[in-house]
């Protein structure tokens, strides 16, 4: 199963490694040491640890904050929180579904130099990188775009929909792609091609709640 942290790294290599903004990637882990964060509900705050291998409430809205960035969004109701040891990004949050294999949702945050996504590039450059980063991974064999990229108005966010296939099977992803406040946020959802039929009013009505606070 392709983990989506791991996607992450890729979609954040594809976006910012450029000469002006590698610099600001480099200084993540440095940051994360110093900074604290915290996860809320509308009606509580508890502490990250408290939620591992959990199940959210229904419709329950999880909010992340930290020194410098803030999130949220509303994950389906069968998710539980999982976490990784190391973490290699400013924030990074993952939620893997209790009853549905391979289907998932991740959050990372990362210092950037720029102040918007579209100061980067159009929602059709953002997709072109993001797919030749994903193809050039080991294991991957074909990378398409599935539908045109969506750019979202309100929020200044970019929505890629793609179909990645490897050697692990075929992979649908949508990322809801935004940066505020020289935090790049990264959103996003993956489930089996096989089941994203049946999955894709769910997805894009997860996706519609992801938040920059």
């Amino acid at each position: 199963m392709i983990s989506i942290i791991r996607l992450s790294v890729v979609l954040v290599y594809a976006i910012v490694t450029c000469d002006s903004l590698t610099p600001g990637i480099g200084n993540s882990r440095n940051e994360l040491a110093a900074g604290s964060s915290k996860i809320s509900r509308r009606s509580f705050v508890i502490g990250s640890g408290a939620l591992i291998g959990c199940s959210l409430p229904a419709n329950a809205e999880y909010v992340r904050s930290g020194n410098d960035y803030s999130y949220s969004f509303t994950p389906p109701e069968s998710m539980k929180e999982s976490t990784k040891p190391l973490k290699t990004h400013l924030d990074e949050t993952n939620f893997i579904s209790s009853e549905l294999k391979g289907y998932q949702y991740g959050v990372t945050v990362d210092p950037v130099r720029i102040n918007s996504i579209s100061e980067f590039g159009t929602a059709g450059e953002v997709a072109a990188r993001v797919v030749t980063a994903e193809v050039n991974r080991d294991g991957v064999f074909d990378v398409t775009l599935v539908k045109d990229p969506i750019v979202e108005e309100s929020s200044g966010s970019y929505i890629l929909n793609y179909l990645s296939k490897g050697k692990r099977g075929d992979k649908r992803f949508i990322c809801k792609i935004c940066i505020a406040k020289k935090r790049l946020y990264v959103l996003t959802a993956q489930v089996k091609e096989e089941n994203y039929v049946d999955m894709e009013k769910e997805l894009m009505q997860v996706v519609d709640t992801f938040r920059v606070n």
